[in-house]
């Protein structure tokens, strides 16, 4: 079984469009689907049917992708099958996780709904629900394409992070058809497997911290677990072990503040809850090989910064 994380997904150049943690593909037989069979995949994939058809089996469970429905692949789930009929036509977002932890905003809402998408992936549309998911990949699309501007890849993300909302909002109301006994989001929790738990709940506190909380055993503490414990349940979710997690929500943070803020360094050093200017400086520098004040002029002259 072969491992494939994003970058690799990105350095193959079979997309439409690109942004760091975020590829759109407008037609996945381009695809040289053989490659991906019997592989785990180290990033989101959010798939729409629009002609066609497409068996895909995702951890030995077997998904049928219709015209107008649309499936959802969570990190590290293994693909077993691809196979699409002649005429498929199927559009696909695939971003990395860091995509969603970079938004300190959809980190409020995702993470707590993954079990439930980990079990009910594939998602039949309605009339309406096809003609929003159909707008949002063709405004995806026309908007990828015109490439420049000072606000181009702010537009992208914005029209990214709304579509994942879009999803958000399909798998509340998938949830309120169902029984409470069949609920995955209020459901019972011997039903899932704990380290799944201990991983959504630290999720849920690394959104809720921001940024602030930045060692393994500050959040082993709040969730009432051992530091290894955690560290096991996280590594066995993601595939990442949570101080990669918790210095990317801390890195995120950093960025936003430098970019968007009118804070000065210092403010933002004590926002962030670090001891000292001189230990911010040293972080900042080790994760994003440059000073904090370089960072900000860096992306002024870039025209992201917003106006002091």
């Amino acid at each position: 079984m072969r491992h494939l994380n994003f970058d690799d997904l990105w350095e193959n150049h079979l997309f439409d469009y690109k942004d760091g943690d975020l590829l759109v593909i407008d037609d996945i037989m381009r695809l040289r689907l053989s490659d991906y069979l019997h592989t785990t995949l180290a990033f989101i994939m959010v798939a729409f049917c629009r002609k066609g058809d497409v068996k895909v089996v995702i951890d030995e469970h077997e998904y049928l992708l219709v015209e107008g429905s649309l499936l959802v692949y969570l990190p590290g789930q293994m693909l077993g099958e691809i196979r699409p009929s002649p005429d498929a036509q199927v559009k696909l977002i695939a971003f990395a996780q860091r995509a969603i932890d970079r938004s300190l905003y959809l980190n409020k809402y995702v993470w707590e709904r993954l079990s439930y998408v980990k079990n009910h992936p594939l998602f039949t549309l309605d009339g309406r629900e096809r003609q929003v998911a159909s707008h949002y990949y063709g405004l995806m699309m026309l908007k990828t394409q015109k490439v420049g501007g000072d606000f181009h890849h702010d537009v992208v993300r914005l029209l990214f992070q709304s579509l994942i909302l879009e999803i958000m909002m399909l798998i509340d109301c998938r949830q309120g058809e169902q029984t409470d006994g069949e609920s995955a989001m209020e459901g019972n929790d011997s039903s899932v497997h704990q380290s799944a738990l201990v991983y959504r709940r630290f999720m849920a506190l690394l959104a809720e911290s921001a940024g602030r909380l930045r060692s393994v055993s500050a959040f082993a503490d709040r969730l009432n677990v051992t530091p290894k414990y955690l560290s096991k349940c996280v590594k066995e979710e993601s595939g990442r072990p949570p101080l990669d997690h918790i210095h990317e929500m801390t890195v995120n943070a950093i960025r936003q503040q430098l970019r968007y803020s009118n804070r000065t360094i210092k403010e933002i050093s004590t926002d962030l809850d670090f001891p000292n200017l001189s230990f911010f400086g040293k972080f900042v520098k080790e994760h994003l090989c440059m000073s904090p004040t370089e960072y900000r002029h860096q992306n002024l002259k870039e025209g992201v910064l917003a106006p002091t």
